[in-house]
């Protein structure tokens, strides 16, 4: 497959980013390429990933004063219409950047998935997340997939610091479920199918 992932721009990829993200998108492209794809990373130009990197700001906004901070949401956007416009398309685009991207990805004609990072447990979170309800979600912990059992989660992916005993073949596995739940549209329509599937995230089947 011909994959992209499209990072958040608060902070660099690398495996020794700051952030749980930059580490995620690191570790995840490399599984990839093992696994075989051909992996595109839209990030920041100081990133560091085995895939083809594609700079869409010369640095992480973590090098900026805090106003400029706020341009890693619009950064993220237009790293997806980037990748929107790539010629050959894209067969998957994995989104690294928060609920800002969900607009675009909700019209995307390619396959997206989008990785959750951090509790969305508040409110006006919660709120935001389940007007975008059909879009496919990986989460980083089962707690999240217990915040909101009612969102299409796929998948638990830890970040790569919390990730323990998980060997390559889990890792890929899981990898592979999302995709799959996406590339093929197979999302779950009803709210009951969606609690099943939580349950069977948190208890690890």
């Amino acid at each position: 497959m011909n994959i992209a992932q499209v990072g958040p721009f608060h902070e660099a990829v690398s495996v020794s980013s700051e952030g749980p993200e930059g580490r995620t998108i690191a570790s995840l492209t490399e599984e990839l390429l093992r696994l075989g794809h051909d992996v595109t990373v839209f990030a920041s130009g100081d990133s560091h990933t085995a895939g083809r990197l594609i700079p869409v700001a010369p640095l992480a906004m973590r090098a900026y004063p805090m106003p400029k901070r706020h341009l890693a949401d619009a950064l993220a956007m237009l790293a997806l219409e980037k990748a929107f416009a790539m010629t050959p398309a894209f067969d998957m685009i994995h989104v690294h950047a928060g609920s800002a991207a969900f607009p675009l990805m909700r019209r995307s004609a390619i396959p997206v998935v989008a990785t959750i990072y951090g509790p969305i447990d508040a409110p006006e979170v919660l709120r935001l997340h389940r007007e975008f309800r059909e879009l496919v979600l990986i989460a980083t912990s089962t707690a999240q997939v217990q915040q909101a059992p009612d969102l299409n989660w796929q998948a638990v992916i830890p970040p790569e610091s919390s990730r323990g005993e998980m060997n390559h073949e889990d890792l890929s596995a899981r990898i592979a479920k999302a995709y799959e739940s996406v590339y093929e549209w197979r999302t779950l329509r009803r709210p009951a199918d969606r609690q099943d599937r939580a349950l069977a995230l948190c208890q690890g089947v």
